[in-house]
């Protein structure tokens, strides 16, 4: 005997309440396809900071100066950084019950991942800038 139920699932119609859509939610979504796209963007960033090992200061200006190296820096800084104050921002609706706390902490969250994000990209672009 089935239970009657208000919720509707968007693949199985009225009262399919445990079926997934396999969509959840637009934070998870968003979670998921940052980390798909940190994966490449990671080793990518690890094996050029690797491989600048040894060089002297003009070697890693001509190697960062380079586009494809810098877009790829900066977009790991970027895309890192979003996901990392979600991930963050998550937490905190989590665990802080304070609502002043709360906030205070969601807008640290906010200002630290935009400054260090600033700061990594301010840096590759000063290395990356010819003398």
């Amino acid at each position: 005997m089935s239970v009657p139920t208000h919720f509707k699932s968007g693949r199985t119609g009225q009262g399919a309440a445990y079926v997934s859509d396999h969509e959840g939610s637009a934070h998870a979504r968003f979670m998921r396809l940052s980390s798909w796209a940190l994966a490449p963007l990671g080793v990518l960033s690890a094996w050029w900071i690797a491989g600048l090992a040894g060089k002297t200061l003009e070697g890693v200006r001509a190697e960062i100066g380079r586009p494809i190296p810098a877009i790829v820096l900066i977009a790991f800084a970027v895309v890192g950084m979003i996901h990392a104050r979600q991930g963050m921002t998550e937490i905190i609706e989590d665990y802080v019950h304070d609502p002043v706390l709360k906030e205070k902490a969601l807008h640290a969250n906010k200002i630290a991942s935009i400054a260090i994000a600033a700061v990594w990209t301010l840096a590759i672009m000063l290395i990356a800038a010819p003398k």
